[in-house]
């Protein structure tokens, strides 16, 4: 068994360096490539996808997992082998028997409209042109539905994308945890509307391009980033990407009239970065399966907690303001450690996802996913998208986009074919809030370094408990174990009622 387990490795191995390939070919895309490029490259990048099909779905890998004792049954093999063996091979039987159903001409058309689709979705915010967009929003819809009907045909196509990000969900249970989101949300929203407003203009002083640069590789040292295994980037969306075990690339933007987008877009992709970084099954495993996220609803579980838990915490700031006001100097002159943490926790509904407040952010997803289920489902037009759009925002938000750069176009995902992705950033809030609550229950140390700020311990812990087990359990497991408890949002309802309460006077 040792000689199959051995020679597995080795093919699954082959796989992961191929993507990792796919990787640079498309965060240069995202950073550095010349406009004129993007055919050739979307060629490149379906020619890449291809390949990585191809070794994927080798009948010899098929012939290993069997070998091992691993069926579409029972992924998990052979009883007598050690766990780690037997949790990699219930990650690679289920992603074996997802690829071998999807056929190769399907998997490389659809990378080459993903390149062209992200192109012209680039070139259509810009220009505020909808239209120009609209045929590759179509595109993207019908190759997930062939995507979906590959890979299960009984069930709602929806259903069967959201399992590739956060597997063991669907429409249905993502609803329910939702609703009881937004009642607590809407609540919390109405209270503090009952208050005076805080003021946050200061935070829309001008800020260089250059001064910005030299904030975000400040806060990615003080948390740990380890400059030597990636980088910063600019692109028009912020994300984080995987080039290789000690190559992990994050990206950010900025905006000279609004700072906070970049400071803390920087925290959120420093988060994905730490965890992706943090991911340790051995030597055995470096680079398979199972050397990579639980899912992304867990990935954003770290984002959510750098950014918000931490990034927007007093706890966070105070030892590090001054410094940040020598860095930002001259748009921070005169504005008290008081009044900027006040600042940057200002509960308003806004356009923008990215830039939202902790409060309403989760609206802005709930919003997203109700859209998404509509398009992939048929019981949303592509053409209807802008309407739908502001009819939502102002019904969940009270705010009507201008524009649809500032509305249905601002987010990279669909325009990338990541219809399904959307929730995990709700879910990811939410767990991050349980997994927070954990932390202080179980580690007197890892509390008390949250609360003056030290990022190390929570690191420590989260490296321990969460990032150095790659993908050895689902979602639902991993919650469970960790937490004691399944998913909800009451943690992270109440962390919120805490906070607020207090910046509010609630």
């Amino acid at each position: 068994m040792r000689k199959e387990m051995e020679e597995l490795v080795g093919l699954d191995r082959e796989r992961t360096m191929i993507g990792h390939i796919n990787s640079i070919l498309s965060w240069d895309q995202e950073t550095f490539m010349p406009e004129a490029a993007v055919e050739e490259r979307s060629d490149q990048l379906a020619f890449i996808e291809g390949l990585a099909h191809e070794k994927l779905t080798n009948p010899r890998i098929g012939e290993l997992l069997f070998a091992l004792g691993s069926t579409s049954k029972d992924r998990a093999g052979d009883p007598s082998l050690p766990p780690v063996e037997r949790a990699y091979l219930r990650v690679l039987r289920r992603e074996y028997d997802q690829e071998t159903k999807l056929p190769a001409s399907l998997v490389t058309e659809y990378a080459k409209a993903q390149s062209l689709s992200q192109a012209a979705w680039i070139e259509a915010r810009k220009a505020n042109d909808f239209k120009a967009f609209e045929p590759h929003l179509r595109s993207m819809i019908d190759f997930n539905r062939k995507i979906a009907a590959c890979l299960d045909p009984a069930r709602k196509p929806y259903d069967v994308l959201l399992d590739l990000y956060e597997p063991g969900t669907d429409e249905a249970s993502i609803a329910a945890v939702f609703s009881e989101l937004r009642a607590g949300l809407v609540a919390l929203i109405e209270r503090i509307n009952g208050k005076p407003q805080i003021d946050d203009a200061v935070l829309r002083r001008r800020c260089r391009k250059e001064t910005q640069e030299a904030a975000g590789s400040f806060l990615m040292d003080e948390l740990a980033f380890d400059a030597t295994r990636g980088r910063l980037d600019a692109s028009a969306h912020p994300f984080t990407t995987t080039l290789g075990a000690d190559d992990v690339r994050i990206t950010t933007r900025y905006d000279e009239d609004f700072f906070p987008s970049n400071l803390f877009s920087v925290i959120h992709e420093t988060g994905h970065a730490l965890y992706e970084l943090g991911i340790d099954t051995g030597k055995e495993f470096r680079n398979t399966a199972l050397s990579q996220a639980v899912s992304m609803g867990i990935h954003e579980s770290q984002s959510r907690f750098w950014e918000n838990t931490v990034g927007r915490s007093g706890e966070f700031w105070k030892p590090r303001y001054a410094r940040l006001k020598e860095i930002l100097a001259p748009a921070l002159d005169g504005v008290s450690f008081d009044d900027f943490r006040r600042a940057v926790n200002r509960v308003s509904p806004s356009l923008i996802r990215v830039e939202a407040d902790e409060v309403t952010y989760c609206l802005h997803v709930i919003l997203r996913f109700e859209l998404e289920a509509a398009l992939v489902n048929g019981k949303l037009d592509p053409a209807g998208l802008p309407a739908a759009w502001n009819d939502k925002m102002k019904s969940f938000l009270g705010v009507v986009p201008a524009t649809d750069a500032l509305g249905c176009m601002q987010d990279v995902h669909w325009a990338t074919g990541l219809f399904g992705y959307f929730p995990s950033y709700a879910l990811g809030t939410m767990y991050a809030s349980q997994f927070t609550q954990a932390m202080k229950a179980g580690d007197p140390a890892a509390a008390s370094a949250l609360a003056s700020g030290d990022c190390r311990k929570p690191l420590e812990w989260l490296r321990a408990n969460i990032h150095r087990r790659g993908a050895e359990m689902f979602p639902p497991e991993l919650c469970l174990e960790v937490t004691g408890a399944a998913l909800t949002p009451r943690a992270f309802l109440a962390y919120l009622d805490r906070k607020y309460s207090e910046i509010y006077g609630l």
